[in-house]
C-alpha cells in the first residue's frame, strides 16, 4: 500500500485564524466592559488584548497549518503537529479503536475536517484536515481495522 499523507492546507489557516480572531473579539470586549465597570486603567488590558488578537491571527495560522502534517502506511499513523510545543504521534492500526471524523460549520463551509483517532490509551486529535484527504484517512483506517487491504484512494483531478 502506499502511503497516504495528509496535512492541513490554506483552508486551515483560514479556519484557525477566525477562530482566534472571534476569540480575541470576545476577550477584548470583556475587557474593555471590565475598565468600564471598575477603573478606566483596565484600558490598557483591554488594548493588550486587542494587539496580541490581530499578532495570534496573523502569526499563528501559517506556521500551525505548516506544522500539521503525516501520513498513514497501513500499519500504523504517524503524524506532527505544533508550533511552538512540537508533538510526535504515532498511533498503529491495531490499537485503534474507532475512527470518527466531524467539522463545525466554518470548517464545512472551508471544506475542512477533524478526524479523532480514539484507541485503548485515549485519543488524538488531527484537526484541519482537508474534507477529501480526511474521508481517505477513515476510509483507509476503517478497512484496517476491518482486517481488509484498504483500497487505493481514487485519483484526484480531472481524468
Amino acid at each position: 500500500m502506499a502511503p497516504l499523507a495528509f496535512a492541513a492546507n490554506r483552508d486551515g489557516e483560514t479556519v484557525l485564524a477566525l477562530w482566534i480572531a472571534a476569540a480575541g473579539i470576545l476577550a477584548t470586549g470583556l475587557a474593555g466592559c471590565l475598565a468600564g465597570l471598575f477603573t478606566p486603567w483596565l484600558l490598557g488590558l483591554a488594548a493588550l488584548t486587542g494587539a496580541a488578537t490581530v499578532v495570534g491571527a496573523l502569526w499563528y495560522p501559517p506556521r500551525y497549518a505548516a506544522s500539521l502534517r503525516g501520513r498513514f502506511d497501513g500499519v500504523a499513523v504517524r503524524a506532527e503537529k505544533g508550533v511552538l510545543w512540537k508533538r510526535e504521534i504515532y498511533v498503529p492500526a491495531s490499537a485503534l479503536r474507532t475512527v470518527e471524523s466531524g467539522s463545525t460549520p466554518l470548517q464545512r463551509k472551508l471544506h475542512c475536517r477533524t478526524v479523532v483517532l480514539r484507541f485503548a490509551g485515549g485519543a488524538v486529535l488531527l484537526p484541519l484536515v482537508p474534507e477529501k484527504e480526511a474521508e481517505d484517512l477513515s476510509r483507509a483506517l476503517e478497512a484496517v481495522s476491518a482486517g481488509e487491504e484498504p483500497a487505493p484512494p481514487p485519483p484526484s483531478g480531472p481524468a
